[in-house]
């Protein structure tokens, strides 16, 4: 994934959740409330393409991204899918999120079974279920940039441009974070 697209989406997430304060400060204009609604009431990744949220995501995207023959469309759905459910753009990752421990527990906030099965996750509209529930459970507390790179890396490696070293494997780096989050003591 490209700075460029990387950037739009930034932009185009801020303007769907930032208050407007802080989106003035950034020179950014508010996006219609019921972006983010609609795209929230989707159950599926067909039904995000059709929202006009979806739209506004994806014409932001450069040029490059757009014009590939549709093959991007599936990855900018579930990137959407998934954003409009991120709060606050905390600077940690899906996983470390996941793996932090419910104060006053010993637990994780997801649990290693949920864990695992979004892990395990093989079509696309799967894995969308599963990742927007786990940030749900984290109540939206990750970093945006974080998830889409984690989303292009499962799509990428869905495409079969599978990392040789198991250390560059997304579920490991997965795996990695959320047991070091889940080792923490708790407050």
């Amino acid at each position: 994934m490209d700075n460029a697209s990387i950037k739009a989406a930034m932009s185009w997430w801020r303007s769907i959740s930032l208050p407007l304060d802080q989106l003035k400060a950034k020179n950014l204009s508010p996006a219609p409330s019921a972006y983010k609604a609609t795209i929230k009431r989707c159950d599926s990744l067909d039904g995000i393409m059709l929202t006009e949220g979806f739209r506004s995501l994806w014409l932001s995207l450069p040029d490059d991204v757009i014009n590939d023959g549709g093959k991007n469309l599936e990855r900018w759905a579930l990137i959407a899918g998934v954003l409009v459910f991120v709060k606050d753009g905390k600077s940690e990752s899906m996983a470390k999120s996941a793996g932090t421990k419910k104060e006053g527990s010993e637990k994780s906030i997801v649990s290693e079974m949920r864990f695992s099965q979004l892990q395990s996750a093989k079509r696309a509209e799967d894995f969308y279920r599963r990742l927007r529930r786990i940030i749900q459970q984290v109540d939206g507390k990750v970093s945006p940039e974080y998830l889409m790179k984690d989303i292009d890396a499962w799509f990428r490696e869905q495409d079969d441009v599978y990392p040789r070293k198991p250390e560059n494997r997304l579920a490991v780096q997965w795996a990695m974070d959320y047991y070091r989050a889940a080792a923490q003591k708790s407050k």
